[in-house]
């Protein structure tokens, strides 16, 4: 495994998003201008400007024309990925903490923190109507939460979006063409937050990464617990291959208590493990602090990581792994 290392934040990475046809990876961080880069040879192309604050969420549309991301400056942009203009920004009551573009590349979905007198939220807006990405007309759909949603994603094509992160670990889901409760829920998902959450490439599956030193696979339209898959620190990120039944997670000792433990201890790898048996099966090293963020490559050939260290590594997988045939 040859890894590219690229270093184009100041700040610790919060996301890491790869484009369809897998040629751009953008990377999001705790400073204030997104980067896009070339995966091939890791040259950056460029940044967006223009928050002021941290950049908690990117995503990119399907056909690589838009980018929104997701700040704790009160702003939700969407971006001109060719020229790096934003195009439109949407102010928030609180800062928002997650962000998904539907698969139409039409309607986006964020979250709201919960801070003083205002309740976090989940909202819904479509990028075709200017009238209501100016803030003149009211989103598509919006709906207040009781807890802070860390993640959001969406389930069903351009139906149904998912969220959790809240302190107990719950996932709910709501249909943006029902208004009125949820549509489905899992309150025992895990026994503490919720770090990450992240679709299979066939919408079949949803893989959550949380405090409670595990990841989780749910059934996508019942979100039922299928595997768990357990870790000996805290996940911070997990992803399923496109291609394999392997899914990669990482996370590691937390950040204020890096200084306190050595790289070995903090458990700063990301590990491979079978999507049926639930093992691991390899691990690579590269990171000195905890990842925060994973993403696979759209062939399934390589895995992006993102750390605490203010590096993106592109970790391409050499001839053993793509011969490895599970034992069965």
């Amino acid at each position: 495994m040859k890894p590219l290392s690229l270093k184009g934040h100041d700040r610790a990475l919060t996301r890491v998003r790869i484009n369809r046809e897998g040629d751009l990876l953008f990377s999001a961080g705790k400073d204030k201008s997104p980067c896009v880069w070339y995966i091939e040879n890791g040259e950056r192309i460029g940044t967006y400007d223009g928050h002021n604050g941290v950049i908690w969420d990117i995503d990119v549309s399907w056909d690589t024309q838009h980018v929104c991301s997701a700040s704790g400056d009160v702003f939700v942009k969407l971006w001109d990925c060719e020229t790096g203009e934003a195009i439109n920004s949407i102010q928030t009551p609180t800062a928002a903490r997650s962000i998904s573009l539907s698969y139409s590349g039409n309607l986006i979905a964020f979250t709201t923190i919960k801070m003083t007198q205002n309740m976090a939220s989940l909202c819904v807006y479509d990028k075709r109507d200017g009238a209501q990405m100016k803030g003149e007309n009211q989103p598509t759909f919006k709906k207040s939460l009781l807890t802070q949603a860390n993640s959001c994603v969406w389930t069903h094509l351009d139906d149904t979006v998912c969220i959790g992160g809240n302190e107990k670990g719950n996932i709910h889901q709501y249909d943006i063409r029902k208004a009125d409760d949820i549509v489905n829920f899992n309150d025992e998902a895990h026994k503490f937050q919720i770090n990450d959450m992240q679709m299979s490439v066939d919408q079949c599956f949803l893989i959550t990464a949380s405090k409670d030193k595990t990841a989780r696979l749910f059934g996508a339209r019942t979100l039922d617990c299928l595997k768990t898959y357990k870790a000996e620190r805290p996940v911070n990120s997990a992803a399923i291959s496109p291609t394999r039944d392997h899914i990669i997670l990482g996370g590691g000792e937390e950040a204020m208590k890096v200084t306190q433990t050595t790289t070995s201890s903090g458990h700063f790898e990301a590990k491979l493990y079978h999507l049926v048996f639930e093992e691991e099966f390899a691990r690579f090293k590269g990171h000195f602090g905890p990842i925060n963020t994973l993403a696979f490559h759209p062939n399934g050939n390589g895995v992006i990581s993102g750390g605490e260290d203010g590096y993106v590594r592109i970790q391409e997988f050499d001839s053993d792994y793509l011969k490895f045939d599970y034992d069965f």
